[in-house]
């Protein structure tokens, strides 16, 4: 049996190591980076935790005698990305992404797009009641307008207190319906969400809700590698690459 390695941390991880711990020729070990306090549970083996850079990642694949790696990180977690491509050239392991097409604007949709964080706080006008849907991660720019009503939703409440000028922070996890994404907005007066286009079905009902009730979007664009990995947007697509690699 060989062992490959899925950095995951996204529903796409999760269901590639569901679907690889069904077929005998694989062992699916699931890194997760440890920054959600309760993560969902997977199928094979898990490990929790930074690899410490791409010297230690290369190290850790020698010492499991991983088959393959297969990246199925969020779309803007860039840096273990690139340590997982750097440390799989070193090591000559095969590497492939797994990941999601962005989001394409329909028609209804008013979608302002940016390049980052920062031009999305700057985007936003005075005054304005702002659902902010980008992770806990990158808060600290919207904490120096004061001028604006900011509803956060995170996965983990933050550990240390954090001030919001005036706003809301509030806890969930995904998938939320889009009934339950129009309610929110609607209980809390939202004129305008803010989110990262990160693809993918889990976190889409909160666009569809934007569209329905004719709000403004700032969607921050998914950041370019061009690292020239293999890329897969299906489970299909990933379990051919890994099984070309059989025989």
């Amino acid at each position: 049996m060989h062992r490959v390695l899925i950095l995951g941390g996204t529903s796409e991880g999760a269901a590639l190591a569901d679907k690889l711990s069904a077929d005998p020729d694989f062992i699916p070990i699931t890194s997760l980076a440890g920054r959600t306090r309760e993560p969902k549970d997977v199928q094979g083996l898990l490990r929790q935790g930074g690899f410490g850079g791409v010297e230690g990642l290369v190290k850790y694949l020698k010492l499991e005698k991983v088959f393959a790696v297969l990246d199925a990180t969020h779309p803007f977690a860039t840096q273990i990305t690139k340590n997982a491509f750097f440390a799989c050239q070193i090591a000559k392991i095969p590497l492939a992404r797994l990941t999601r097409k962005p989001w394409v604007a329909e028609t209804g949709d008013d979608w302002d797009n940016v390049e980052n964080i920062e031009q999305a706080v700057a985007s936003i006008p005075v005054g304005a009641r702002v659902f902010v849907t980008t992770g806990r991660q990158e808060l600290e720019p919207y904490f120096k307008r004061d001028d604006i009503w900011t509803l956060v939703r995170v996965i983990d409440m933050p550990a240390k207190k954090l001030e919001l000028g005036t706003g809301k922070f509030i806890a969930g996890r995904g998938p939320f319906s889009v009934e339950d994404e129009v309610d929110l907005m609607r209980d809390y007066e939202v004129d305008l969400l803010v989110s990262k286009n990160s693809g993918g079905q889990s976190s889409y009902g909160k666009i569809i809700a934007a569209r329905r009730l004719g709000l403004p979007v700032i969607m921050v664009r998914a950041p370019e590698l061009n690292l020239g990995t293999v890329v897969c947007y299906s489970l299909h697509e990933a379990s051919d690459w890994l099984q070309g690699f059989l025989h």
